[in-house]
């Protein structure tokens, strides 16, 4: 955690303090929840949608807050008050600030597809030779990222982060907090194009993530993406690149995808098997978690057996079974064309195989004018896979597309998730294989709770 002198921190703030600032007193740690403050913390108040930080820095001193950074002056407060412009950004140059002063690798991940999963790969695998820092889910923003490296220790050796975005200059905003040493871009899909309304912008926007890093850095790509090209002939920076065609550094090759769908293949002809996840997009995760892994020092050997032990992050392709003896694929957190692409192109192996399999597709939300076009490619895609899908569901309004272009004979609709769940409920049988995914908005957890309250579940961690 960040520990600094206290005066040194109104300064990074660029803060007016209201009383003066003993030079003996220091920061250890900072925080924007006043239920978190300890002897010595930093409480910035944030002013929210619902809640306003403000009126709890009161509850922070008595807690042993030394000082709180405000917009406006707290009447009867006894701590120093760094008044500033905006606590938002004031939370993002101390973020900044004590990133500065640690000198070890911090990789940052984004892309439209896979960046929880790639990113706590990569931690996974670190973890086995490095004290290794990783950003907690859903902080990844511009409050998660500043709050995530402040969290860092002076014994850390290595720091794994995910930005996030919803528009232009957001990204930039990281790069320049978190400074990464090695950047990495899992793809450009199409989540967010309601806002940026082309995959080129998509991409530009990705892009800004080269804006903290130095130029002696390291940009990872998928050598398989439309956009690969693009992306690397803007890089400043040294470019390594990963897919399956034969001009990629890491040549991924041999997938399969083998009982329950686990995958094994090989990375530069080292064979990884990954019994606790499912799916052939693993191998692109994977493949990077392998360049930082081999750049770090780590053996081949050593970096395969972390891979078979990595198990896949909460709502994002869990496997886990009904006590009925039916397979669940739990993909409920986010859905986008090319996540669902890959989870329909996983189960319908499974249908080659015997298994009885049930789709069951949630809306898929901020695709703007490109939401009809969307919602019909994927029921396209269903129409055209190999060994097709049993039962199709769909559930939300665009997500009738998906059905009605499928041309699935045993598709239901649902207008919402309820619905689907009361449908499964009364079809499940002894060995069916469920995917569910879909928009958070969609409510698709809805669906998993029904089938694991009746069923009963074993095998999630």
């Amino acid at each position: 955690m960040i520990t600094i002198p206290l005066f040194e921190a109104c300064v990074a703030v660029g803060g007016r303090s209201n009383k003066e600032i003993s030079p003996i007193d220091y920061v250890f740690g900072v925080s924007q929840n006043s239920k978190e403050v300890k002897k010595g913390t930093l409480f910035v108040a944030l002013k929210g949608k619902r809640v306003d930080g403000h009126d709890f820095v009161k509850e922070a001193e008595d807690a042993g807050a030394v000082a709180a950074v405000v917009e406006n002056e707290v009447s009867n407060i006894n701590i120093p008050q760094f008044i500033v412009h905006s606590t938002v950004e004031s939370l993002g140059y101390l973020g900044r600030i004590w990133r500065g002063r640690l000198n070890i690798p911090l990789v940052a991940v984004t892309g439209s597809v896979g960046k929880t999963s790639t990113k706590d790969l990569i931690a996974h695998v670190l973890q086995h030779g490095f004290k290794t820092h990783k950003s907690r889910k859903n902080f990844n923003n511009q409050l998660g990222v500043p709050i995530e490296l402040l969290r860092l220790e002076r014994d850390h050796q290595f720091s794994v982060v995910e930005f996030g975005m919803r528009g232009m200059n957001q990204i930039n905003y990281l790069s320049r907090i978190a400074r990464p040493s090695i950047s990495v871009i899992t793809n450009i899909g199409m989540s967010h194009i309601e806002i940026l309304k082309s995959r080129e912008n998509i991409a530009r926007a990705k892009l800004e993530i080269l804006e903290g890093m130095d130029n002696g850095g390291m940009l990872i790509l998928n050598r398989d993406d439309d956009f690969y090209d693009f992306i690397a002939e803007k890089a400043a920076c040294k470019v390594v690149s990963f897919g399956a065609g034969k001009d990629a550094d890491v040549r991924i090759s041999d997938i399969q995808l083998c009982e329950n769908a686990h995958p094994s293949f090989k990375l530069n002809g080292l064979p990884v098997t990954m019994d606790n996840c499912v799916g052939r997009y693993y191998a692109y995760n994977a493949a990077v978690a392998y360049i930082i892994a081999r750049e770090m020092g780590l053996k081949d050997e050593d970096i395969a057996g972390r891979f078979s032990s990595f198990r896949s992050p909460e709502k994002r392709g869990v496997v886990s079974y009904l006590k009925n003896g039916a397979l669940l694929l739990d993909s409920t957190y986010s859905a986008a064309p090319d996540s669902i692409k890959a989870s329909l192109d996983t189960i319908s192996v499974l249908t080659q195989r015997g298994r009885r399999t049930i789709a069951v597709i949630g809306e898929m939300v901020e695709l703007g004018s490109h939401s009809e076009e969307a919602h019909k490619h994927i029921g396209h895609v269903i129409a055209e896979l190999k060994a097709g899908i049993d039962h199709l569901v769909t559930v939300g309004e665009y997500a009738r597309l998906i059905g009605e272009e499928s041309k699935n004979r045993k598709w239901k609709h649902f207008k919402d998730s309820a619905g689907a769940a009361a449908y499964l409920l009364e079809i499940l049988e002894s060995g069916d294989v469920i995917l569910l995914q879909g928009s958070n908005s969609v409510s698709m957890e809805t669906v998993v709770d029904a089938l694991e309250k009746k069923f009963g579940a074993y095998g999630k961690e």
